[in-house]
């Protein structure tokens, strides 16, 4: 049987952090909360057997990866009762289940009797942690989180955080229920989307007028602000309801390394999770769907005109324009395209001044002129634009995994990757057309596991 590798342990020795004085702990909180006791924790990654089949072919080993799990505690009423840092390989693996795959501790973590709240937290930066500890529940779900791409879903390094708090009455070690009492489950999920761009094997480009190459895809209007836990169903709020309007600084762009390679599909293949080539998206969901605030996904290509205009006469517009079919250009450079009208069409020209003299003559200002820099072309694919729930159109929710497949191209895209009227929704698609899958994205389930 094929084996996964799924790997529980961390490089850094300085990460190697035990329950000693090396081990990360908040303070107990002062109040008398019973006698002294332990607990065990295990963590599943969860299934949703409405999207996938058993057999999950989704994730791979390192987005799967736990380097430390900080398990937070509070008292029934969610006042702040402590804090713990496991390190992966202070979990063996358990029994997966048709729906889950399950990391006992081998360790049990101090506490108190009592009812607790017990939540947890997986990869999370240090800043994450100092902004919610010592603090009440609530500031799980209120706190904003400030938080980068590297730091969300870096290699090896993807943050995730429960599902929901688990109550449970902690017995001590007396009681004849305290294995089952004192045995916290704890679900979690990647705080993260998981996003691939591929081609169609018969995609159309029919009414593209010239050729593309070089098709890369890239996350825009990454959210830079979460909370740690989901919103509550359906519309899964995040910072963004409550800023009330559009901020550009809560959002970042896509710059050129943040770009990846689509994958070109050819009849009959079948390729591997492992053979594309992803990018994350934070959570973002927000109140308006507007353009401006919620994430897209930016595909650019290098583009060759077919046809070019040039003067007539080689010098200047005395003797009018022409059409060169002939060019000779095979490497893509920067262009210039000018518009008349609608009816009139785009024309397209390598010579700045020609494509100038061209607008002068048309009518049309030389601010109007668009300039494909590098002959870069770009076009959006809005995600989720079909989910399972209406209410959350455009939404990218945590832990999904959003499939895009491009069917067709039939113009010319943007000569800039920003998005163009922030303040309106997402309309119809003209220039690009896609079918976007959206599937659960959690660890592979596999019967046997190298754990290192």
């Amino acid at each position: 049987m094929k084996t996964k590798k799924v790997f529980l342990g961390i490089a850094a020795a300085a990460l190697m952090m035990g329950f000693g004085s090396c081990t990360k702990e908040a303070s107990v909180a002062s109040e008398d909360e019973g006698k002294a006791t332990m607990m065990t924790v295990l963590i599943t990654f969860p299934k949703d057997a409405t999207r996938n089949s058993t057999e999950d072919p989704n994730g791979t080993p390192d987005e799967s990866k736990v380097n430390t799990v900080d398990v937070f505690i509070y008292t029934e009423a969610g006042n702040f009762s402590s804090m713990r840092r496991l390190n992966g390989t202070d979990f063996d693996q358990g029994t997966s289940t048709s729906s889950a795959d399950v990391y006992v501790a081998k360790v049990k973590i101090p506490t108190t009797t009592g009812t607790k709240n017990v939540l947890a937290g997986i990869n999370l930066p240090e800043t994450a942690v100092d902004a919610v500890k010592d603090k009440p529940m609530s500031a799980l779900a209120s706190v904003i989180q400030t938080m980068t791409r590297a730091e969300l879903a870096g290699t090896e390094n993807f943050a995730m955080f429960s599902t929901d708090p688990v109550a449970k009455t902690l017995v001590d070690e007396n009681d004849a229920n305290y294995a089952t009492n004192n045995r916290i489950i704890l679900q979690c999920k990647r705080l993260v989307a998981k996003v691939t761009v591929e081609t169609r094997h018969n995609v159309d480009m029919s009414g593209v007028p010239g050729t593309l190459s070089k098709l890369e895809f890239a996350v825009n209007n990454f959210n830079n602000k979460l909370f740690l836990l989901q919103g509550a169903v359906q519309l899964f709020k995040d910072p963004n309801w409550a800023s009330g309007s559009y901020n550009s600084a809560d959002f970042n762009q896509a710059v050129d390394t943040d770009y990846a390679v689509i994958m070109k599909r050819v009849a009959g293949d079948d390729p591997l999770i492992t053979d594309y080539k992803p990018r994350y998206a934070a959570e973002n969901t927000s109140e308006g769907k507007l353009k401006g605030e919620i994430t897209r996904v930016t595909v650019r290509a290098k583009f060759i005109p077919n046809d070019i205009v040039e003067f007539f006469n080689g010098i200047d517009n005395a003797g009018g324009y022409k059409t060169n079919s002939a060019h000779g250009i095979d490497n893509p450079k920067t262009f210039y395209a000018v518009t008349p009208s609608l009816t009139d069409g785009t024309y397209y020209f390598y010579d700045l001044d020609v494509a100038q003299q061209f607008a002068t003559d048309k009518g049309v200002n030389h601010n109007e002129i668009d300039t494909y820099t590098d002959g870069y072309c770009y076009w959006d694919i809005f995600l989720n634009k079909n989910p399972l729930s209406p209410v959350n159109q455009w939404d990218v929710l945590r832990n999904d995994f959003y499939k895009c497949i491009i069917t067709r191209i039939s113009g010319l895209g943007r000569s800039d990757p920003m998005v163009p009227d922030p303040g309106v929704t997402p309309e119809t698609e003209t220039d690009i057309t896609t079918e976007i899958q959206i599937m659960f994205w959690h660890t592979p389930i596999d019967s046997e596991y190298i754990l290192e």
